[in-house]
């Protein structure tokens, strides 16, 4: 019974501690407890941001408070993790009102959900979603474990340094770029998602991120299928790598594909320079 007692103590008084020090999570110890912090709190919003970034871990790196300060601080992060655009673009849809701008990762964009994408989508309908829904108290973002993930890597980020690379780090660009082949099937379920958007008023930006790049990506060969969705229905590209390169810098990354937290936080602030 004393080992029931101090569960239930702890089961409610965690939850106002976490409140009253506005403490919440932000990462968690695995990708589906990442995922689900991610999903969960833009589903609770009490109205949706101006802003959404949708697409895999790359995006995942920009966290929303590099955003603090620019034109686009009030902004979502849908980037999840081992996951793909066409996901988190399902999770926009169970909302009622939408944001007023949808930015697109590029990365991975000729690729379905699997077998991960539905086991996030089919989460999302479970009865323990449904009560994080319904009551803080139990949300991914308050548990223990995540809050504490949190904070140790906020310290850790709040530590990265700006970028100050120079020119002499970059020269000219890379090899074309060959397309890879899309599935037409794929590719007609991108028209109908975007038209859907688009219908009710949400602008849909495409946004290409570095992703492991040292050097300017080269042209590519023949349009990818952001490109005929460009020239189909009109949305707008943009490219972060051309920035970075531009001003030769050379982003750096914590495993060879995902930005470490200074250059994530400078692509976010091109990000939001782009809008502007």
């Amino acid at each position: 019974m004393a080992m029931v007692g101090v569960a239930a103590v702890l089961a409610v008084g965690w939850p106002w501690v976490v409140a009253r020090r506005g403490l919440r999570a932000e990462f968690g110890e695995s990708n589906y407890t990442a995922n689900r912090i991610r999903m969960e709190e833009y589903l609770v919003r009490p109205s949706a941001p101006h802003h959404v970034l949708v697409g895999s871990s790359l995006s995942g790196r920009l966290r929303e408070s590099f955003f603090a300060g620019t034109p686009m601080a009030d902004i979502a992060s849908l980037g999840l993790d081992g996951s793909v655009p066409l996901v988190g673009l399902e999770v926009l849809e169970r909302r009622r009102d939408l944001p007023e701008v949808v930015w697109v990762e590029t990365y991975l964009m000729e690729m379905d959900g699997g077998a991960n994408g539905r086991a996030l989508l089919e989460g999302l309908d479970s009865v323990g979603t449904r009560w994080a829904l319904a009551w803080g108290a139990v949300r991914a973002s308050v548990r223990p474990s995540s809050v504490l993930y949190t904070q140790v890597k906020e310290r850790k980020d709040g530590s990265a340094t700006r970028p100050t690379w120079t020119t002499n780090a970059v020269a000219g660009e890379g090899e074309p770029v060959t397309p890879g082949v899309t599935d037409p099937e794929l590719e007609n379920r991108w028209r109908r998602v975007v038209e859907r958007f688009q219908k009710r008023g949400v602008r849909v930006m495409l946004v290409d991120l570095p992703s492991g790049e040292v050097r300017r990506p080269g042209r590519r060969t023949r349009p990818d299928l952001g490109d005929r969705l460009v020239q189909e229905l009109g949305l707008t590209r943009v490219d972060l790598r051309e920035d970075w390169f531009g001003r030769g810098w050379v982003p750096r990354y914590t495993d060879g594909r995902h930005l470490d937290a200074a250059s994530a936080r400078e692509t976010a602030r091109m990000l939001a320079a782009r809008w502007k």
